[in-house]
């Protein structure tokens, strides 16, 4: 079944709405890959702990060759080699590239069914932008942003705020029926980055019981 067939399909169980049909296929396939992107974000969080963790050795090697700058950087390439840190990580890069061709697809797909003039709960047309949707969509991106875990202790409030205005950037103009797409993906991003806090707080929970018992 082709995601237009199944854009119909889930039209028709819900009385011709295309705005709940977009959202249904939005959600199933956001959730269907979120194990990749669990995955993904996983190996990128551990990189950056182990970027953290060399900090003191890299400044180490830059202030002994501060005057040998290309075997300072060799050096630093060095130690990252030898610890296991890829400051571009092929088998995420590709996972990122995987995912391109279904999201295309899916854009495609709702923005054809979109094209009608279709109401939806507040929305008085699906082909038009709908403010309220937009300050939703930017809503949860902020959101996912602020509490997604990283190696530092707080979240940057200028990485946030780029963040939410290249998505501005992005949506700001976009019909609801696409808008309805970047909501549903944007909360599973959100979903996405509380697992991972979960996880993170977990982590650091167990070390700590760890550390304990040693004392």
């Amino acid at each position: 079944m082709n995601l237009e067939t199944s854009m119909s399909f889930l039209a028709s169980l819900f009385d011709g709405s295309m705005g709940w049909a977009i959202l249904c296929l939005a959600l199933a396939v956001r959730f269907a890959l979120l194990p990749l992107t669990l995955h993904m974000a996983r190996k990128a969080l551990a990189n950056q702990q182990k970027i953290k963790a060399l900090q003191p050795q890299v400044e180490a090697i830059r202030a002994r060759l501060k005057d040998k700058p290309q075997e300072a950087f060799a050096a630093v390439a060095a130690l990252y080699k030898e610890n296991g840190v890829r400051l571009v990580d092929r088998s995420t890069l590709i996972g990122a590239l995987v995912q391109l061709p279904v999201f295309g697809l899916l854009y495609r797909t709702i923005s054809q069914a979109s094209a009608g003039k279709g109401a939806f709960l507040w929305m008085k047309s699906l082909a038009s932008p709908d403010a309220a949707l937009t300050a939703l969509i930017l809503l949860l991106t902020g959101f996912a942003a602020w509490y997604y875990p990283s190696a530092s202790a707080d979240p940057s409030m200028l990485m946030v705020a780029m963040q939410v205005a290249i998505m501005a950037f992005m949506v700001w103009k976009l019909s609801a029926g696409l808008g309805l797409y970047w909501a549903a993906s944007s909360g599973v991003n959100a979903v996405q980055t509380l697992m991972l806090r979960r996880e993170r707080h977990r982590a650091a929970g167990l070390a700590a019981a760890r550390q304990s018992a040693r004392r």
